[in-house]
Order: C-alpha cells, then sequence, then structure tokens
C-alpha cells in the first residue's frame, strides 16, 4: 500500500476541505425491533418495535461521509416541501444547500430490520421535478461554492440531467477540480469527459456491455467504460473481490477486499466515492486514494445501514491492512 507517514500526511489535509455533492437526496429510515412470532392474520412475522431512526441517504451519505472525515460536504440535490425534508434539514444543519421544490417529493427509504438482518424495504418515491427555475438555483448554488472537488451522486430519481452535468462539468473544468461520478448506466452518456467513475459490478457489466467473471473481463471493462466516457480513470467496486482501477496510461491495479464480517452492503459504494474523491482534492495519487476508500468501505459493511467512518478508525484499519499484507 504505501507509508503510514504518507497517510497521516493526506488524512490531515482533510481538514478545511469543502467537496461539493450533487444528486438525489434520500432520506433512510430505520425501523429496529424483535420478531417473536408469526402473525395469525397472515404467513407475516410480527416485529416489536425498539427503536427507529433516520439518516442522510443517497448524495445525503456521500456528503455525510465527507463531513465525519473532518471536511466538509456540500449537499446539493432537490427535495420536496414536506415533513421529510424537515429531517433531511435537521440531518444536515451545515453545507445544506438542497433546494426544496413544491413540485417534487422528498425520496424515502424505509427498512424494518430484526437482529442485524432487513426483513422489508418501503419506498416512498416519484421523480424530481428539474423544471427551469430549479435548474436556475442549481447553477447559482454551483457557481457560488467555495469547493475543492464535485461529486456526482446518480440514484436515478430525476436530479442528475444533462443540464446539470453541463453546470458540474464546468465547474470542474473552470476550478481545476476533479469530477467523480458514481454512476446509474442509463445516464452513460451524461457522463463523458468526468474525471472518473465508480460502477459497482452490475453497473460495470452495464456500462461495458460484458459479463465480468474474472480480472481479465474487469481490466476490459474498465478500459471500455474509461474510453467510452473519456475519463481519467475508472474503478469497479468488486464486493468481495475487493476494487480494480484503470488511470490513462497507466497499468490496471487490484486491491483485495478486507473486513472482519460483512453485515450490510448499503451504501458502501457512498463511502467509496466520497474518500475516494476527498483524499484526491487532498493531493493523493489515485492508487493511494483507492487504497483509503478501499479501506473505509471495509469499516462500513461491518455496520447496519448507511453509516460513515471516522477519520480515526479510518487510519487504524488501514494500518491494520498493511500489518496483514
Amino acid at each position: 500500500m504505501f507509508k503510514p507517514k504518507r497517510v497521516s500526511e493526506i488524512c490531515s489535509r482533510f481538514a478545511g476541505k469543502r467537496i461539493l455533492v450533487y444528486g438525489d437526496v434520500i432520506l433512510d429510515r430505520y425501523i429496529f425491533g424483535e420478531v417473536e412470532r408469526i402473525s395469525p392474520e397472515a404467513p407475516v412475522p410480527v416485529i416489536k418495535v425498539e427503536n427507529e431512526e433516520s439518516r442522510l441517504g443517497g448524495a445525503g451519505n456521500v456528503a455525510a461521509n465527507i463531513d465525519r472525515l473532518g471536511a466538509c460536504g456540500l449537499l446539493l440535490g432537490v427535495i420536496g416541501r414536506d415533513a421529510f425534508a424537515d429531517e433531511i434539514s435537521r440531518l444536515k444543519p451545515e453545507g445544506n444547500l438542497v433546494l426544496r421544490d413544491g413540485a417534487s417529493r422528498t425520496v424515502v427509504k424505509t427498512r424494518i430490520i430484526s437482529q442485524r438482518q432487513q426483513i422489508v424495504r418501503v419506498d416512498r418515491e416519484t421523480q424530481i421535478e428539474m423544471g427551469a427555475e430549479v435548474l436556475r438555483r442549481i447553477a447559482k448554488a454551483i457557481a457560488g461554492a467555495a469547493i475543492g472537488g464535485i461529486i456526482v451522486s446518480d440514484y436515478a430519481k430525476g436530479t442528475v440531467n444533462a443540464a446539470a452535468m453541463a453546470l458540474l462539468k464546468a465547474r470542474a473544468a473552470q476550478s481545476g477540480i476533479p469530477l467523480v461520478v458514481d454512476p446509474k448506466p442509463p445516464h452513460f452518456s451524461l457522463y463523458r469527459g468526468v474525471t472518473g467513475l465508480t460502477p459497482n459490478l452490475k453497473e460495470a457489466e452495464a456500462l461495458s456491455g460484458r459479463t465480468i467473471r474474472g480480472e481479465a473481463d474487469v481490466a476490459w471493462a474498465l478500459t471500455r467504460i474509461r474510453r467510452r466516457c473519456r475519463s481519467r480513470f475508472a474503478l469497479v467496486t468488486r464486493g468481495s473481490q475487493g476494487i480494480s482501477a484503470a488511470e490513462a496510461n497507466r497499468r490496471i491495479f487490484h486491491l483485495p477486499a478486507f473486513s472482519r464480517e460483512v453485515y450490510d452492503v448499503t451504501g458502501a459504494g457512498d463511502t467509496v466515492v466520497a474518500v475516494l474523491t476527498l483524499a484526491l482534492a487532498a493531493g493523493a495519487e489515485l492508487r493511494e486514494a483507492v487504497a483509503m476508500a478501499n479501506a473505509a468501505a471495509s469499516i462500513v459493511v461491518e455496520k447496519v445501514g448507511t453509516s460513515q467512518v471516522g477519520l480515526e478508525e479510518l487510519q487504524e484499519r488501514i494500518a491494520l491492512i498493511q500489518k496483514r499484507q
């Protein structure tokens, strides 16, 4: 990997970094409880509720990861004018550029969990409306933000479109900062010219048009994705197989996964793109940034639900991985 001194050097630069996170803002709700019996009304489990929580999801979780690492995630997206929007404002009191619009409804995902296992998920969502006035407000927010990098968190809920991407690309080019996209395959044409993309395995297969069975397939898919998007780099998060990445004029590299026990992969991609982009903005080389993102992902999959990684636990996990190599 790289030396502890270098890890500390990169992490010390996180403080004060401001990263714009644009995309689909989601409210994740969790209902925790115990299943003790089956309902007499239907063959379904009855859960006795013990606790309820709300967390930032989608682009919100990306921004929360950046905040947790001591930097500032400026969150920009579109939500409704409803009680769920109020909850998002409560969860993100600082760096909140999210626009409320009466034509849209806040996207909400509710997960019911018992004994660390998800029983069911209930989604409340409609496509986000992106009218001319909303785009004008988004353009103003993008132009006025003092930032060192941009992340696009695309969950295909309507916030990411050609007009918004054009604004983000122009700002990144003007400021000479990285623009990294956590993509959705239907929007592939929108990503041309970005700095990098971070698809998972399924998304990489859709983006490249090829089934990925081994490292040779991964290498082919990465090269195709990067060339088609004209991006500087692309990486694929491969679950238990780790992360593979390709950069222009460099050899493709693979980093193995590391986790002691996987409980929940929800939001792992959010953590990867957050740590990766923040590290790049802090002066890390791509391989260093990918290694840090890989270590961070190994932590969040050991937690239940959308979660973030603290600076101290990230440094401790990197040190542990280095010892075991």
